[in-house]
């Protein structure tokens, strides 16, 4: 499954539960706003757990292969 992540980076917050959940994938910038480090860094229930888990819903995943967005 070929994932493309997308992070609204005017509406992180840098809570870091991103980067808690797949650290692989996320790491927080010097603003302290979330940036993708590597978008096959983990399988994707981890990415989309990471992405359930920001509480201002600023990051979507979307399966590119099936055209679907799977998160929010």
């Amino acid at each position: 499954m070929a994932l493309r992540i997308v992070v609204d980076r005017l509406r992180c917050i840098g809570a870091g539960n991103c980067v808690d959940a797949a650290p692989e994938v996320f790491q927080l910038d010097e603003k302290d706003i979330s940036i993708i480090v590597n978008p096959i860094g983990a399988p994707p229930d981890t990415i989309v757990t990471a992405a359930e888990n920001c509480p201002v819903d600023a990051i979507k995943i979307i399966d590119e292969q099936a055209g679907q967005q799977l998160y929010p």
